[in-house]
C-alpha cells in the first residue's frame, strides 16, 4: 500500500462521464461514473454512478452514439437526478474516501473527465491530488517504445457507458501492470 507523509494510503478514484460532446465549457455531462480502488488495482466498493436529467438537443454523432445505449432516454426520464443533485451525490462519494484516503484522480484520457467535472462541479474534486493517473499514458508510451506490448492490450468493450469504460480503464491499467512492470 502506497502512503504519504500524511500516512492516508493513496486509493485511485477512477472517473468516466459521458458528455453531449467535447468543448468543456459549453456541454454538458450526461452520466458520471467514479470507483475508488487501491494500489493493486482491486475495487474497493460498488462505486458511484449517476446519469443526469437532459433533454436537450444534441449532435448527430451524440444521438447515434447514445441512443442505442439508451443514455438519452434515462437522461430524459422524469425521476432522473438534477446536475445540481448528482454533483452533491458525487462529492458525497468522493468526500467519503478523503477522510481516509489520499485520492489520485484515474481515468483513461482523463485531461477532458477533470477538465469537464471542475467546470461543471467546481469543488467536486477539491482535496484529491493535483496529480493524474492516465492509464492511455501507458499505452502511448508502449507504441513508442515497445509496440508488442501496444498490440497485445485488452480490446476496449465499452459501449459509451460510464460504468463500461471504467471497467475497460482497469483492464488495461491491469494488462500494462503487469506487462510492463510483471507485478
Amino acid at each position: 500500500m502506497t502512503t504519504t507523509t500524511t500516512d492516508k494510503p493513496t486509493r485511485l478514484l477512477w472517473m468516466d462521464v459521458e458528455t453531449t460532446g467535447l468543448d468543456t465549457q459549453h456541454d454538458r455531462i450526461l452520466e458520471i461514473g467514479l470507483i475508488v480502488t487501491d494500489d493493486n488495482l482491486t475495487p474497493l466498493d460498488e462505486g458511484f454512478h449517476s446519469t443526469i436529467r437532459y433533454s436537450g438537443e444534441t449532435s448527430e454523432f451524440i444521438t447515434a452514439m447514445h441512443t442505442p445505449n439508451g443514455l438519452l432516454a434515462e437522461c430524459a426520464a422524469p425521476g432522473a437526478p438534477t446536475l445540481l443533485e448528482a454533483g452533491e451525490q458525487a462529492r458525497a462519494y468522493v468526500s467519503r474516501w478523503l477522510e481516509s484516503s489520499r485520492l489520485l484522480p484515474a481515468g483513461s484520457s482523463l485531461r477532458f473527465d477533470r477538465d469537464i467535472i471542475s467546470h461543471t462541479w467546481p469543488h467536486l474534486l477539491d482535496g484529491c491530488s493535483h496529480r493524474s493517473f492516465d492509464v492511455s499514458v501507458f499505452y502511448e508510451a508502449a507504441c513508442l517504445w515497445s509496440p508488442t506490448i501496444a498490440q497485445n492490450a485488452p480490446e476496449s468493450t465499452t459501449d459509451h457507458r460510464v460504468m463500461h469504460c471504467l471497467a475497460d480503464s482497469l483492464a488495461y491499467a491491469r494488462y500494462y501492470k503487469k506487462a510492463l512492470w510483471g507485478a
